[in-house]
């Protein structure tokens, strides 16, 4: 993995658990992480190993393997919660390191409404955590 000095996403994305989430799985081109706050349920992101600030910086072969891992991960989040749409989001004006955030959106969500992930905080139990990342884990392989 290619990392930046400074890049706090670089500095822990491959930890089982850091401040703010946990790690779901590793594939070739990316960690899979359970956000903490679950204000949007469902909700994980899908981070580029190595660092990078944006998707043109990736080799062909790079952006298509995490492009279909990314796909990958969406189908099992749908498969698991059933919602109405997944939302990408890609951000990184925060911290500039390749990541998709994947929102499971439901029919009772407000379509009109910006996706603001620090909006509201919803923190689950220990074993709400294992529960969730258990199933996840069983259907992404």
């Amino acid at each position: 993995m290619h990392t930046v000095e400074g890049c706090p996403m670089c500095s822990d994305i491959s930890l089982e658990e850091n401040k703010q989430s946990f790690l779901i799985s590793e594939f070739d081109y990316s960690y899979v992480r359970f956000p903490k706050n679950q204000y949007y349920k469902g909700w994980v992101v899908v981070f580029l190993k190595r660092h990078a600030n944006e998707l043109y910086e990736l080799s062909d072969e790079e952006l298509v393997g995490y492009t279909k891992e990314v796909a990958h991960v969406a189908k099992t989040i749908n498969e698991i919660y059933k919602p109405v749409k997944i939302n990408y989001a890609v951000f990184g004006s925060l911290c500039p390191h390749v990541h998709y955030h994947i929102i499971p959106r439901f029919f009772e969500d407000d379509p009109h409404a910006p996706i603001k992930m620090d909006e509201k905080e919803k923190f689950l139990t220990d074993e709400g955590y294992k529960e969730a990342i258990s199933r996840i884990r069983k259907v992404l392989v």
